[in-house]
C-alpha cells in the first residue's frame, strides 16, 4: 500500500527538478536586479549617461508648414521650398 511505485517515484523527481530549477531561477533573477542595481548606483540616479544636446530654435516653413532647423536648414526638395534658394 505505501510501497514505492514508478510512478509516485517518476512524480518525486518531477517535483524535485522543479524545486530545482525554480531556486536556480530565481537567483539568477535576483544577481540580476543586484547587477542592475549596481549600474544604476555607478551611472546616476536613472541609469543613464546624460547626453549634452542642446536646444535647437525651430521655424515653421510657410509652403509646407513642416518645422525646419532655424539655422542651416536645407531644402526639402519642393520647387517652392523657400531654403533651397
Amino acid at each position: 500500500m505505501l510501497g514505492f511505485s514508478l510512478p509516485k517515484f517518476l512524480l518525486l523527481v518531477l517535483l524535485a527538478a522543479v524545486v530545482w530549477f525554480g531556486f536556480r531561477y530565481a537567483n539568477r533573477i535576483d544577481a540580476i536586479r543586484r547587477a542592475v542595481r549596481e549600474e544604476v548606483k555607478r551611472h546616476g540616479q536613472h541609469g543613464r549617461k546624460q547626453a549634452s544636446i542642446e536646444a535647437e530654435d525651430l521655424v515653421k516653413c510657410a509652403q509646407c508648414g513642416a518645422y525646419v532647423a532655424a539655422q542651416g536648414a536645407s531644402s526639402c526638395g519642393r520647387a517652392d521650398c523657400p531654403w533651397g534658394r
